[in-house]
């Protein structure tokens, strides 16, 4: 096992319009006194058999991650404890929507260069409040923006998450091109697969948007990572699944579970961090691992599509986690097309 994402709380200081864990968030949160069976866990299960040259990435999920930074650093002590004693190099992720400690935060990870970090942010001011408020409806831009942007300026170079919902479609390429401006060089959109609300025409119209983004980066000075113009995000022939073999994820209770779409799910439990890994169930994995999704068959792009390799993704959404997600095999396809125009140099380019 390589990485784990410990679930530090389910409670939020938003209320996202599009939030997957819905607008009542849980109010759970790890136990202080499970953290000595969390850091015994973790040595036992990933570091022990972690080489010098492994990247171990402990990442910190919620909810927001920050609203329980206290206990963050509490285990983030211990581990780097063990594994200065082991030699192993540990990289911390951590996802936040930037609202809350966040000067605390910012002074926390000043002289730390072992910090991976996401700001959520799906766009511009006027964009981004129309899906990510406080509880009490007021915007979240201001805090989130400034933040991102401190750690622009101490050089921790952070990655701006969006999600993209049929909503947000018309607005891609301006929302992108604005934080490139800002001067962001890492922007990932992450597409809500769960929205009912998609349609045929949000995929032309994401099509126009990929062309009219790919010609304003193809023509700065700068090299920005967009994910939406990584080939191998798509292209990639994507493999079977390790969830709970490689990764794991450590639910708020201690139990343990394959990825995020699993957590609470105990169908899907495969553990706690007291007793470790059931090794019974870890094998029942791989076997769902390995079956196909027989409406797959055929397809040329079963090999790097995304419901190939997820099954919980597809049960999460369908209901069975064989079938395919049909709005993702329509991203698939955009995403071919505009690869294959791409690589083939035919690429027509929108200007704006």
């Amino acid at each position: 096992m390589q990485s784990a994402t410990i679930w530090l709380t389910e409670n939020c200081n938003l209320k996202c319009r599009y939030c997957y864990e819905g607008q009542e968030k849980g109010k759970r949160k790890f136990a202080i006194s499970n953290i000595t069976a969390l850091i015994s866990f973790i040595e036992r299960e990933i570091l022990e058999s972690a080489k010098k040259e492994d990247k171990v990435i402990i990442s910190f999920h919620g909810g927001e991650p920050l609203l329980e930074l206290k206990m963050m650093k509490n285990i983030i002590s211990d581990l780097d404890k063990i594994s200065a004693k082991r030699n192993i190099s540990i990289v911390y992720e951590v996802t936040t929507n930037g609202n809350v400690n966040e000067m605390e935060f910012l002074e926390y990870i000043k002289n730390r260069e072992d910090f991976r970090i996401s700001v959520s942010l799906d766009g511009k001011k006027e964009i981004n409040d129309l899906f990510r408020m406080t509880k009490c409806g007021e915007s979240s831009f201001d805090k989130a923006f400034w933040f991102a942007k401190q750690l622009l300026k101490t050089k921790k170079y952070p990655r701006i998450r969006m999600t993209l919902t049929p909503e947000m479609v018309e607005y891609l390429y301006e929302n992108i091109t604005f934080f490139i401006k800002e001067g962001f060089e890492m922007i990932v959109t992450v597409p809500d697969f769960f929205d009912k609300k998609w349609e045929q025409w949000h995929l032309v119209k994401i099509e126009e948007q990929l062309y009219k983004i790919y010609g304003y980066c193809r023509d700065i000075s700068t090299e920005p990572q967009i994910s939406l113009l990584d080939q191998t995000s798509y292209l990639k022939k994507v493999g079977r699944c390790f969830g709970g073999i490689t990764e794991i994820n450590i639910g708020c209770d201690g139990l343990l579970y394959p990825c995020t779409y699993t957590v609470n799910n105990m169908k899907y439990c495969i553990g706690n961090i007291w007793t470790g890994v059931d090794r019974v169930k870890e094998k029942k994995l791989l076997t769902l691992y390995e079956k196909n999704n027989e409406e797959c068959f055929g397809c040329g792009l079963e090999s790097a599509c995304i419901c190939t390799r997820c099954k919980f993704l597809n049960e999460a959404i369908t209901g069975n986690c064989t079938a395919p997600v049909p709005i993702i095999c329509g991203f698939m396809n955009v995403f071919y097309r505009f690869f294959r125009d791409v690589n083939t140099n035919s690429l027509k380019i929108i200007k704006q």
